[in-house]
Formats: structure tokens, sequence, C-alpha cells
């Protein structure tokens, strides 16, 4: 998964659609119609698309990510594993 130019998450489709780590990853998958839920409305994330030409500092997510702290926007996360063949590029998985 890429947001502005840059790796946010890699993972197997099964593992990336079952266990989203990255919060852009999350909302876009929120958004993905599904047949056990009828809903007519979906929401859009959150804030402004910064613009690719001129992205923020840190990590570039972190304008429209509802979990950014001021670490994110200074320092540009490491893609790290989280689980075996799966990488997330989130200060969150410092934390837990």
């Amino acid at each position: 998964m890429m947001y502005l130019g840059r790796v946010v998450e890699t993972a197997s489709v099964d593992d990336l659609f079952a266990r989203a780590n990255h919060p852009y990853t999350q909302a876009l998958l929120a958004q993905i119609p599904r047949f056990d839920i009828r809903s007519t409305r979906y929401d859009a994330i959150q804030g402004e698309i910064p613009s690719p030409l001129d992205p923020p500092a840190g990590c570039h997510f972190h304008p429209r990510c509802p979990h950014a702290m001021a670490r994110c926007r200074e320092e540009v996360p490491a893609l790290r594993e989280v689980s075996p063949n799966h990488q997330s590029a989130c200060h969150l998985n410092d934390q837990r």
C-alpha cells in the first residue's frame, strides 16, 4: 500500500484485508462496499490530500490520520515487521 509515493504497508492480500495495520490502509479498506452491510453512503478519509509535489514532513499521512501525534509530524516512520511477511510504517507500532 502506498500513500503519496511512500510505501506504508506490505503484506499478502489475505493478510492485508484481514489485519490491516497502517491507519491509511484501515481507512481505505473501510470504504470497500460489503454485501453483509447495506450502506448507500461511504465517508471519505477526513482532511485534504496534501500535494504530492510538496508532501508534509514526517509521515505523509499525518494531516489526515486520526491517531497522529507530534512524532508523526517530525519523523518518517520506518517500515517494520508487525507479523511474519507483514510490514507497516507507523509510529503506533512502537507503542503496541
